[in-house]
């Protein structure tokens, strides 16, 4: 039996050996064929992550689609505007008491520039996601587009150009923009 069990090895044995060695190398196929490519960013490093922001928005050649709850920086809403004068579209929504409030000022810069600012309008809850999905790239995260969430708040900001991921957000900016209409 020994002796069977032996020879048993000497066949089967090559064939786990090549076995061994094939799902290491598809695995890491796998891994460099999708572009996972993202980092995350924090506000208190640099004090400056309405940057990031921008670089987004002026980096879309086709689409610009964002979800924000609040949003009182006027240089992120300049680069919207240089965007859709570029030819870029740009759509968004906000929460709808925060564009009452907060956004107030904003809301009124982006529409007078002829951009599509949608408010959440269903009354069980808020609009509470912090999004931007481009042509090219998305950033979500805790990062509001205000004065204070950039230069005093513990923010994160995840920025990626993985496209699996890129599309799960642009799906659900879509779904809560057409709910919205």
């Amino acid at each position: 039996m020994f002796d069977h069990l032996r020879r048993l090895g000497r066949v089967v044995w090559p064939y786990a050996l090549f076995t061994v060695v094939i799902i290491p190398i598809t695995t890491v196929v796998t891994t460099v064929r999708y572009d996972s490519k993202f980092r995350v960013v924090y506000s208190l490093d640099k004090r400056d992550t309405d940057s990031e922001i921008i670089r987004l928005i002026n980096g879309a050649d086709r689409y610009v689609y964002f979800a924000i709850y609040y949003f009182t920086k006027t240089d992120i809403a300049d680069a919207l505007i240089r965007a859709q004068k570029r030819g870029v579209t740009v759509w968004g929504i906000t929460d709808a008491v925060a564009s009452l409030d907060s956004n107030k000022n904003i809301m009124d810069i982006l529409h007078a520039a002829g951009i599509s600012v949608e408010t959440q309008k269903h009354q069980d809850g808020i609009m509470h996601m912090k999004a931007v999905v481009t042509d090219k790239a998305y950033a979500s995260g805790s990062y509001n587009w205000t004065d204070s969430a950039t230069e005093s708040n513990d923010e994160v900001l995840e920025i990626g150009t993985d496209r699996s991921v890129h599309d799960q957000y642009l799906d659900i900016i879509k779904k809560v923009l057409l709910a919205n209409q």
